[in-house]
């Protein structure tokens, strides 16, 4: 999930919309904002990382997952963005932006 980081002097309520996703078994994602695949909005947003129970049908994420411990902060821009993430068990989390 990609949640817009307000500008200082915004309202957190009126940052935009959160994107989402899920990470198909071979790594890749798309992003939702509003329609299938239509991604996120442009500007800085926060990557949340969720774990699903597995042993829990419906899928309900219970626990948020946080690379290295921290937070990862993502730039969309205008155009196509890809970013490809790579997460480590120690450590921060590596992240490799293109995009035109």
């Amino acid at each position: 999930m990609l949640t817009p980081v307000p500008g200082s002097d915004a309202n957190p309520l009126s940052s935009g919309k959160s994107a989402s996703g899920t990470i198909n078994s071979d790594g890749t994602f798309e992003l939702t904002t509003y329609e299938k695949g239509d991604g996120a909005l442009v500007g800085k947003h926060i990557a949340h990382f969720y774990k699903p129970d597995p042993e829990d049908d419906e899928q309900v994420v219970k626990e948020k997952y946080y690379p290295g411990g921290q937070e990862v902060e993502l730039e969309v821009i205008n155009g196509n963005n890809q970013f490809d993430i790579h997460l480590h068990a120690d450590g921060a989390p590596e992240v490799v932006q293109t995009g035109s």
